[in-house]
């Protein structure tokens, strides 16, 4: 059977270029370089082929139009009443460098798991950006899924290594074609479970085998972002099966950004073994999660009925969303958390004509599928609004 062609970046983002780049104009050789540097001033020769993250767009719906925004994958929820409160309560306080020992305290608790194995971070998106400080330098190899979360790519180009993409199969991580593109020059490979953007997962045999079989110089990095709305009954929940029982090439991490509402605040927190929470201690910088942070996310740690609730709620709008748009003869929508990846032929096209009726989805060209659109799943009244408008947009589209 012919090995499927993987793409190796060294060092560059040009399979996300189109996630957004700013500022830049191209050489002689194309690269695209960051303009206006002085003359004389020395610019890290690979910064400038480095892309931009750009986040889903919150414009271009015309003036006089309701505006929906589904592109962006936030909660559909604000924050817990007693995030409210206990930021009031704090406020007073903010002259303090914020201290997030009770937090991970916390967390370490509510997952039985050592005080050493858990740290916190601004995001997941920080976490994974100190584990490429700890681990990626220029001559290694990260590797994931493509499409999946850009951060993969940009952190490793930010440290001059190597990206190697590993095309879905089905929408869902090719666990064999991930293992086989691993190298000696290895050093981390990502699942993202669930897969952003395409809502697929691995589920808890083919992941047990799949970490099992990776050589003794790789971690495995297990993202579960969006982990607290998946309510399949073989989802692997990754502390539970390997970080507690002592795998010690095993990080997982978590976010309060999603369900939890705090998106705007910018914590995570991540689960490994000692080793790997102590090498990501020497990398990130002095109180990086700030003190308004960790009061939410210590409060929003005690909600978990009132997350437990959301996550069906989701999963209740997400579902009907999915069996009307199968209804109106669109491809049965792949997605288990708060969001559905669509194929509507021509992402650009739906996506502009969402646009003019005030509804905002994701077009996935960035990540290399430019006929999927990944719609959030927004709060009720968010659905009631903009899913007759998915649905007459998507349905014309598809016969024509």
């Amino acid at each position: 059977m012919a090995r499927r062609r993987l793409s190796r970046l060294p060092g560059t983002l040009r399979a996300v270029d189109a996630a957004g780049v700013s500022e830049m104009n191209s050489d002689k050789t194309g690269e695209q370089r960051v303009s206006g540097v002085p003359l004389g001033v020395r610019l890290r020769e690979h910064v400038h082929r480095l892309g931009v993250y750009s986040p889903g767009s919150s414009t271009g719906v015309p003036d006089g139009v309701p505006t929906i925004k589904l592109s962006s994958n936030e909660g559909a929820d604000p924050p817990v009443e007693e995030v409210l409160r206990a930021l009031e309560q704090d406020a007073s306080e903010l002259h303090r460098y914020p201290d997030a020992n009770d937090l991970i305290a916390l967390l370490a608790e509510q997952n039985d798991l050592p005080i050493d194995e858990v740290t916190v971070g601004p995001g997941a998106d920080g976490l994974l950006g100190y584990l490429a400080q700890a681990f990626l330098g220029p001559g290694d190899d990260v590797v994931f899924a493509w499409p999946s979360f850009v951060t993969y790519p940009l952190t490793a180009a930010k440290q001059g290594a190597h990206a190697i993409h590993v095309p879905l199969r089905d929408l869902t991580h090719d666990l064999d074609a991930l293992r086989d593109a691993i190298t000696p020059n290895t050093s981390l490979v990502y699942v993202c479970n669930p897969n952003n953007p395409t809502g697929t997962f691995v589920d808890r045999d083919a992941l047990r085998a799949f970490i099992e079989s990776l050589p003794a110089h790789v971690v495995c990095v297990v993202d579960e972002a969006y982990s607290e709305y998946v309510q399949e009954d073989d989802y692997p929940h990754s502390i539970d099966e390997f970080v507690r029982p002592g795998n010690q090439r095993v990080v997982v991490l978590r976010t309060f950004s999603k369900i939890h509402g705090l998106a705007g605040l910018r914590v995570g927190w991540m689960a490994a073994p000692a080793w790997i929470v102590n090498a990501v201690g020497r990398v990130r910088g002095p109180f990086d999660v700030n003190a308004a942070a960790v009061t939410a996310a210590f409060a929003s740690a005690h909600a978990g009925e009132t997350i437990i609730r959301r996550a069906a709620a989701t999963a209740t709008r997400r579902e009907s969303l999915r069996e009307k748009l199968v209804a109106a003869g669109l491809p049965r929508p792949t997605g288990v958390a708060n969001f559905l990846c669509v194929d509507v032929g021509d992402a650009e096209v739906a996506s502009a004509a969402l646009l003019e009726r005030g509804v905002i989805v994701r077009p996935l060209n960035a990540f290399g599928s430019p006929q999927h659109v990944r719609i959030t799943i927004g709060s009720d009244d968010d659905m009631r609004q903009a899913e007759p408008i998915i649905i007459d947009v998507l349905s014309r589209l598809s016969a024509d």
